[in-house]
């Protein structure tokens, strides 16, 4: 914490915690979250909870009550202060913040928290290739990305961002140096956990990836906009990514700065004309920015999702957020932890996924449905149906590819025990052949028409 505060006395901590349950009914005991900070704060301390400050009334333990435990925030919450002598009530304040992001690194003690989930190392169902691009047609520098937390952010809010950095960079094959994090201070860190806590990612266990750019403020989103917009062509595409609290006023900066969904538009009329814009956004209220970003896109096409409308609160877990990771899920074709999905994106078996396809399946695999209530729009109407983070492959580069492949295989021909590959592989590679014959007859028949086309060259002419 930045100040120095004592811890409270046993007699007081005992009272505050009696009092405040006391005060549960049977009705909000399943549904409240009671929690003490170990040390008293002192009279006139300023605690700054971006939509309001709160000043402690007196030396003071706090009772923090959440009465939406396992929504982002912000949502409803009280703050109650006891007398740091004796622990009697002496104020209580409505408020939409938690303590730490007024203060980081606060030690909050639960007492009453029956929806409390308990935090176990998540299983790795096996370990993903995050080294080598398995499609490397993929590979298009001409697409960029902007991935944003926020100074108050958890660290399952920068889970989220490396594993959508992951995919950007190793699936889909963004270039390193398109790739902007706006992460906390400047580093990979959270108010909830930072240095070796934050040494690995969860998903794998692995270091992190992503490199941050720079600190999540509001400065710093304008200016990298407007740095990947000098970049930018009428080919480009840009894929910007929220995640961290929101406010009813915005999206959250710091413990008393927002950005606003007017000025959000703003940011982005700012922007030269580009080819292609798709804004995910997690955070609570995050719908408030639907409308601003499809007015104020200056791209032909422009494609929006989020978690929850304008008027909610999105959900929050121990690890990743419920709406978000299913997003990216989807666009990964397998779970953050290495498990294959049971169903798929890719509904129309293209080889691609929309962002329709995205938020569809975000819509119906999120986990989460007491708080998440995701919304879509793009502009022109339906546009986002033929959206795509990656481009369509030419025919002679998946050709390329195949042959490659086969190749390999022929290589390991004498070293192949009988009878594996079992025989129902011949009936797969006949299907092949039939459609390689068909491409080889009609790429004969192209270049002949080509070639009878063509003028002949004169006699004594070069």
């Amino acid at each position: 914490m930045n100040i120095d505060m004592p811890r409270a006395s046993a007699k007081a901590l005992a009272r505050a915690r009696a009092a405040a349950f006391a005060t549960l009914t049977p009705s909000t005991a399943a549904t409240t979250h009671l929690s003490v900070a170990t040390t008293a704060y002192p009279k006139g301390h300023t605690l700054r909870l971006v939509d309001r400050e709160i000043v402690v009334p007196a030396a003071s333990v706090l009772v923090f009550e959440d009465l939406m435990p396992g929504a982002n925030f912000g949502h409803p919450c009280r703050y109650r202060f006891h007398s740091a002598k004796d622990g009697a009530v002496i104020e209580v304040v409505d408020a939409m913040f938690p303590p730490e992001v007024a203060d980081p690194g606060i030690e909050l003690e639960h007492f009453h928290a029956p929806l409390l989930e308990t935090v176990r190392r998540p299983v790795v169902y096996q370990q993903i290739d995050w080294t080598r691009l398995h499609l490397p047609w993929w590979r298009d520098d001409n697409r960029f990305a902007l991935l944003f937390t926020s100074q108050i952010s958890n660290r399952r809010h920068v889970e989220d961002l490396e594993f959508a950095y992951r995919i950007l960079r190793n699936k889909l094959g963004f270039p390193a140096d398109h790739i902007y994090v706006l992460c906390y201070d400047g580093t990979i860190g959270a108010t909830d956990a930072s240095g070796s806590g934050m040494s690995t990612w969860v998903g794998d266990g692995t270091a992190y990836q992503m490199q941050v750019t720079d600190s999540a403020t509001k400065a710093h989103l304008h200016d990298t906009l407007t740095a990947i917009s000098d970049r930018m062509d009428d080919d480009s595409l840009l894929f910007v990514h929220t995640n961290n609290h929101g406010a009813t006023t915005g999206l959250c900066v710091d413990n008393s700065t927002v950005v606003t969904p007017d000025e959000w538009g703003t940011m982005l009329d700012g922007m030269r004309s580009f080819g292609t814009l798709v804004v995910t956004m997690e955070q609570c209220y995050s719908g408030a920015f639907l409308q601003p970003t499809l007015d104020h896109s200056t791209a032909a096409r422009t494609s929006f999702a989020a978690a929850v409308p304008a008027d909610k609160v999105s959900a929050g877990a121990t690890h990743f957020d419920p709406w978000a990771l299913a997003w990216f899920e989807g666009l990964n074709d397998a779970s953050a932890y290495g498990a294959s999905l049971a169903h798929h994106a890719d509904v129309d078996h293209s080889g691609r996924i929309s962002m329709v396809e995205a938020f569809n399946y975000s819509d119906q695999h999120d986990t989460d449905t007491s708080y998440d209530d995701p919304v879509y729009g793009d502009k022109p109407f339906a546009c986002g149906a033929s959206i795509y983070l990656n481009r369509v492959p030419a025919w002679w580069e998946v050709l390329r590819e195949l042959i490659e492949r086969y190749r390999l295989i022929e290589k390991q021909f004498p070293h192949i025990p009988e009878p594996d590959p079992q025989p129902d592989w011949a009936a797969e590679l006949i299907a092949h052949l039939e459609v390689a014959d068909q491409l080889a007859q009609r790429v004969e028949a192209v270049v002949g028409a080509a070639e009878t086309k063509a003028p002949r060259a004169t006699a004594g002419r070069s």
